[in-house]
């Protein structure tokens, strides 16, 4: 299908709830660095089919809530029927827009951690969708930023598609991020736990001071 990017094929689709993901992205070891114990609300944008969905609901405390975002709506439909089958409770899902600069609906509360995987690399410019999403993170909070390294793997989006540690680093300061921890998991990912710079505080002070 022309014009269809690489994450709407439906062979990459079924990748995202395969075994052999399962061999790149240990669950284990990427939700394990995370303090869990003071999050109230987590937001997974770009959830995708939910690989990591149920993960995140064990781990979270019993009053905590996961909201799940996505720009296809086929699989939000996917979720919503895992949702009743699996009978995954303390979950919202719903769709975000398809845009270079995404920003989160007001009507879903200020999350204290954001998890990307594997979405950032999916904008031409990720500092805009960093510092988009990361307006409406708690001044406190935390981004986990999890994505393909520009090289060869075992499996994966093609090279062209995916953006380089080195870039996104760059992406992320553009944002008014900083890397505060980098987590190691294997050659061909890369993991940053990143807090807002006093200029993202500022931006975030300014624009909940706006009068709409």
């Amino acid at each position: 299908m022309q014009g269809r990017t690489y994450y709407e094929d439906p062979e990459y689709l079924r990748y995202l709830l395969s075994r052999e993901r399962h061999e790149i992205f240990s669950i284990q070891r990427i939700l394990d660095p995370i303090d869990w114990q003071s999050v109230e609300n987590l937001l997974d944008f770009g959830m995708g089919p939910g690989f990591f969905s149920a993960a995140l609901l064990k781990r979270l405390p019993k009053d905590a809530w996961l909201w799940g975002s996505e720009c296809q709506e086929t699989l939000i439909d996917r979720m919503l029927k895992r949702r009743t089958d699996e009978g995954l409770e303390r979950i919202t899902l719903f769709h975000t827009e398809r845009t270079e600069h995404p920003l989160l609906p007001d009507w879903i509360p200020d999350p204290d951690i954001i998890f990307c995987s594997c979405v950032m690399s999916t904008f031409a410019d990720p500092s805009l969708a960093i510092s988009g999403i990361g307006r409406k993170l708690k001044n406190d909070g935390y981004m986990y930023l999890l994505d393909w390294e520009r090289i060869e793997s075992p499996a994966g989006p093609p090279l062209v598609a995916r953006v380089s540690s080195k870039r996104m680093q760059y992406s992320i300061e553009e944002a008014g991020f900083e890397v505060y921890n980098e987590i190691e998991l294997n050659e061909w990912l890369y993991y940053y736990q990143l807090r807002k710079t006093e200029r993202a505080i500022e931006e975030k002070n300014r624009f909940s001071h706006l009068d709409y």
